[in-house]
């Protein structure tokens, strides 16, 4: 094994604990959609690219917060079937 191939298996380990372990802080936090379906945004703006959908009573692990645009509205930072992206929160909430 290179060392290319360690590193991949490295970050690869890193992200499978990240979503065991609810995240990098270990919370064991989740953000559940629960006002319909919601977008998994690449940024976290209203406006930026969808990576995918949180439907409703679906959930993702949570990964940090921003508050970021001009609405006053929270994104969380999810990890959500092997991506990163951001949620509003406008139609989620954090859970456990």
């Amino acid at each position: 094994m290179d060392n290319n191939e360690i590193k991949n298996a490295v970050e690869l380990n890193e992200e499978n604990l990240e979503e065991v372990a609810g995240g990098k802080s270990g919370s064991g936090r989740r953000v559940k959609a629960v006002s319909g379906d919601t977008y998994v945004r690449k940024h976290p703006d209203k406006d930026a690219a969808d990576i995918g959908v949180l439907y409703q009573g679906e959930s993702a692990t949570y990964l940090e917060e921003k508050r970021w645009d001009d609405r006053d509205v929270v994104w969380y930072k999810v990890s959500f079937h092997g991506h990163k992206g951001w949620v509003s929160s406008r139609y989620t909430k954090i859970v456990g």
